[in-house]
């Protein structure tokens, strides 16, 4: 309190604010004051060493030295400085503590912003427990803070334990995965993918000519949206129209709708490129016959003739859609009869699209692709792969000559001399046929000796 009064006895400088001066120690060394040849007192006395210490306010340190110095230590030390505001002479290192009002304004009481706030924040981690309140990311579906590196590194499928897996998107799903035969497949981590989606501010809309030239819109409302999901809503626009073709039902799947919609128009991406494709396809009766592929009884459209094939359009409005998708407006072919000597028509995007994939790609390329892992393996999990590839070479050997449901069943879970249907149903008991000289009745006799039964 005393050195809030002696501050307001020197005028305040207003460039500095609100100061107040501090003395602080200096390094100096330890001579002898007093004359020894007139001063009796010192004399047969143990004179100080002369060394250099650390003093405060000894001498007059206005001139400068080559040991003058000041150290942030010395500020932090308890008592390091002594505030010397109200002396004349002010020896040792003189400082100036400058307290101006704060850039923060929130470490004052008026005009605070409650984010900033150091009080507010404190207040929360009491009356929190701790607790971190939850944030929710919508872009990504998931929390947008983590509180640890492992949580940060799984919620971007990043992890290591998560990478030892895979899941193919795109290529040849019978190669082995590492294998130079899945060198152009492209894989996905393990785990939920929270890939940030795209924000499409407003409702918007697209939409496809179908070949009968019937305009379709397809209406897209605000929010998040990623690669597949506008796939989605492209085919439920074109199921609700019934434009696509019926497969005959193979099997006894009893869902219509499993692997037997055919669709003329697809949207998808291409990851090596990074682009959107449109993806049309030709119809005609030769391409889809009636033996194969039916029309709904409720579409108002038919089949063209093989000599006149035809492909629908994609049609791209002068709206937000082309940022997402990544071509300008128009229609895509330009033209539903040209190009008719192709199958397919494929179109990419002219700019990069803002609508992604919901998975992040993988490059699975592990040195030990049949163990799957980076490096050796232990001995333990070689046995158990001789002992898998010894099964699977037993049961084959059955496949060529007893078919593929005998080399199934003898492949696991069975003794190790095998087991087939004969071994569970048993063998039949040998009957010898006679005839009677006196009647054509046939006798079946069965033999008496365990010995002649099989």
């Amino acid at each position: 309190m005393s050195a809030i009064v002696q501050m307001n006895k020197i005028p305040l400088i207003q460039w500095k604010g609100q100061t107040i001066e501090q003395i602080q120690s200096v390094i100096r060394k330890n001579n002898v004051t007093t004359n020894e040849s007139t001063d009796n007192s010192a004399k047969f006395r143990a004179n100080p060493l002369k060394i250099y210490r650390r003093e405060i306010a000894t001498a007059d340190m206005s001139n400068c030295n080559v040991r003058t110095s000041t150290k942030i230590d010395v500020f932090n030390r308890p008592n390091g400085t002594i505030i010397n505001s109200s002396a004349t002479n002010k020896n040792g290192l003189v400082n100036i503590l400058d307290n101006t009002y704060p850039n923060n304004s929130c470490e004052t009481y008026a005009n605070c912003s409650v984010i900033l706030s150091p009080e507010e924040n404190a207040r929360k981690r009491v009356r929190s427990s701790g607790m971190i309140r939850k944030k929710y990311d919508a872009s990504r579906d998931t929390n947008s803070y983590y509180t640890s590196s492992q949580q940060y590194l799984a919620s971007r499928n990043l992890s290591f334990q998560q990478n030892q897996y895979n899941y193919i998107r795109m290529g040849d799903a019978t190669a082995k995965p590492g294998s130079s035969l899945a060198s152009n497949n492209l894989y996905s981590p393990n785990g939920l993918n929270h890939c940030p989606k795209y924000f499409i501010a407003g409702d918007v809309s697209f939409g496809y000519v179908w070949i009968d030239n019937t305009s379709v819109t397809v209406d897209v409302s605000s929010g998040y949206y990623n690669i597949g999901e506008i796939n989605g809503l492209f085919k439920r626009k074109m199921i609700e129209n019934h434009h696509y073709y019926t497969k005959q039902q193979v099997g006894l799947n009893p869902d219509p709708y499993h692997d037997v919609l055919t669709f003329l128009l697809n949207i998808s991406y291409d990851n090596n490129t990074n682009e959107v494709q449109f993806q049309t396809f030709r119809t005609d009766s030769g391409v889809h016959p009636t033996s194969d592929y039916t029309i709904s009884s409720d579409a108002t459209w038919t089949r063209p003739p093989s000599n006149a094939p035809l492909f629908p359009q994609v049609n791209i409005p002068n709206n937000i859609m082309q940022t997402a998708l990544g071509f300008t407006s128009g229609n895509y072919p330009t033209s539903q009869n040209t190009n008719t000597g192709l199958s397919l028509q494929t179109f990419t995007s002219s700019s990069t699209p803002g609508i992604q994939p919901n998975y992040k790609k993988l490059y699975y390329k592990p040195n030990n692709p049949q163990y799957g892992q980076q490096g050796a393996v232990s001995s333990g999990d070689v046995i158990t792969r001789k002992r898998y590839n010894a099964i699977t070479n037993s049961a084959s050997s059955y496949r060529n000559a007893l078919g593929e449901s005998v080399a199934n069943a003898l492949a696991y879970g069975v003794p190790a001399n095998g087991y087939t249907v004969k071994d569970k149903i048993g063998y039949p008991l040998k009957q010898t046929p006679t005839f009677s000289k006196y009647s054509d009745e046939m006798k079946k006799c069965t033999v008496t000796s365990f010995a002649n039964k099989i």
